[in-house]
């Protein structure tokens, strides 16, 4: 009989956890500090591409132009 209350304990306690961990999950996707770090990580993704295409162009120009120094 004590394995059963403690089996059953051990069910409630993990249904409990898994109550607790989805409403965390849903107040972090929800909030609004979650999507402005998204749309932040999207934007330096799209400046490092921007920095990578100017600095592969700025080399190609300055294989032209002898001894260019920067």
């Amino acid at each position: 009989m004590e394995l059963f209350t403690a089996l059953i304990a051990v069910f409630v306690f993990i249904i409990f956890v898994l109550i607790i961990a989805a409403v965390v999950r849903y107040a972090v996707d929800s909030s609004k500090t979650s999507r402005r770090l998204d749309l932040l990580m999207k934007e330096v993704r799209e400046l490092r591409a921007e920095v990578r295409r100017f600095q592969h162009t700025k080399g190609q120009d300055s294989q032209h132009i002898i001894d260019e120094k920067v």
